[in-house]
């Protein structure tokens, strides 16, 4: 995105809206987006196809990247992010709605501008989060820049919780309100089969991203990271069970590190492992998927939600707890099957598989504390608490 283009028709859009008002009298238009405006995916995602489907009465946009590949997925009336229509529909919006900000999802830079972001300020902001509140501990990625970003989280009038546990995360830690943290569930969830078997015996690996390789100037190849994942993913053994099994491993690749997709997708030997595309609807994935296979990505949770098995495979513990840290205890309050080097993942996998996919206790009792519904019904709760808030 041209950054001196998006501003130039934030301030257009500023100029050409006294002159337009007229045109959006009446409307009650919403505005959605998520992961910074390229991919169609997560809370957000299953939210606007909730009101879209169920209430007309709504005026809903999805804000989306012009060149995204994703553009012709989404139904509906979709706007260019940083498009001076974008703009305008946004000083005219009632709620907008995002997974990661405002301004990387729906209107860039606008919050930081003074005058203009006066439109942030009259706007009612629902946050959803784009995953779970588990393994990943909310920091900047500049020092510099986190007093505007905690004074940023501070303004949304509404978050969604999953659980008690998140919502003492959001008011104690990250400073935000305690009345703008609603306990109602995440969208994504509803998307999410309870009590059902998986359609495939296909196992999700998907491995978070680390910022201390994305921005490094090493090679991704000489990395621990990379060394890690294709030592269990060559693994002969594995490989066999695999095989004997008629199992596969999907693979994806973070969105941030699919960059480096290639290092890994060349140094495969293993007939049963699958490449995801990184435009693949994830959702569709993780439901079809029978097990997890993740470190510290709260991906994990969705299969909690599912009541399916997670591996998690933590070859660098000791490194993400001083890099990024954990809200979950990773020593002591850990789920499901953990391994810290290869030989241990490929002996949990191989258990995993020969139980017939059976869930562990510790990771049943888990999701009593991560969830306080399990009913599908988290969008409508939503809905009807921005509604709620809207009308007080």
């Amino acid at each position: 995105m041209n950054k001196i283009k998006t501003l130039l028709n934030m301030v257009l859009a500023a100029i050409i809206y006294p002159f337009k008002k007229s045109s959006f009298k009446d409307k009650n238009i919403w505005l959605v987006g998520g992961h910074a405006g390229d991919i169609y995916d997560d809370n957000s995602k299953f939210l606007y196809e909730y009101i879209l489907k169920n209430h007309k009465e709504i005026d809903i946009y999805w804000v989306i990247n012009e060149d995204s590949k994703a553009k012709s997925k989404i139904p509906g009336k979709t706007l260019n992010k940083g498009s001076i229509e974008n703009y305008l529909h946004y000083y005219n919006a009632q709620v907008i709605i995002f997974s990661h900000a405002p301004s990387a999802d729906i209107a860039p830079y606008n919050f930081a501008v003074p005058i203009l972001n006066r439109f942030h300020k009259k706007t009612f902001k629902v946050f959803l989060n784009h995953g779970s509140i588990s393994f990943k501990k909310r920091k900047p990625m500049n020092a510099k820049f986190k007093k505007i970003i905690d004074d940023l989280m501070k303004s949304y009038n509404m978050a969604t919780t999953i659980s008690q546990f998140e919502k003492d995360i959001m008011v104690n830690e990250w400073g935000m309100d305690e009345d703008a943290v609603c306990i109602v569930g995440s969208a994504r969830h509803d998307n999410l089969p309870l009590n059902e078997k998986a359609k495939t015996k296909d196992i999700l690996y998907m491995p978070t991203w680390r910022d201390w390789i994305k921005f490094n100037s090493g090679k991704f190849t000489d990395s621990e990271y990379f060394k890690n994942i294709m030592l269990f993913l060559n693994d002969e053994k594995l490989n066999n069970v695999l095989e004997k099994n008629n199992v596969n491993i999907k693979f994806y690749m973070h969105h941030l590190m699919h960059e480096f997709i290639d290092d890994i997708k060349e140094n495969i030997t293993g007939k049963r492992i699958i490449f995801l595309d990184k435009d693949v609807t994830v959702a569709d994935e993780i439901t079809s998927s029978i097990a997890n296979i993740t470190d510290y990505s709260g991906v994990a949770i969705d299969f909690m939600y599912m009541d399916r098995p997670i591996l998690f495979y933590q070859f660098d513990v000791e490194k993400y707890k001083k890099e990024v840290d954990s809200y979950i205890d990773l020593d002591n309050e850990m789920f499901g099957s953990v391994a810290y080097n290869k030989g241990e993942a490929v002996e949990e996998l191989t258990k995993l598989i020969e139980s017939g996919f059976k869930v562990k206790e510790s990771q049943k009792d888990a999701r009593k504390k991560f969830f306080r519904y399990n009913d599908n019904n988290n969008c409508s709760r939503i809905y009807e608490c921005i509604l709620k808030k809207l009308n007080k």
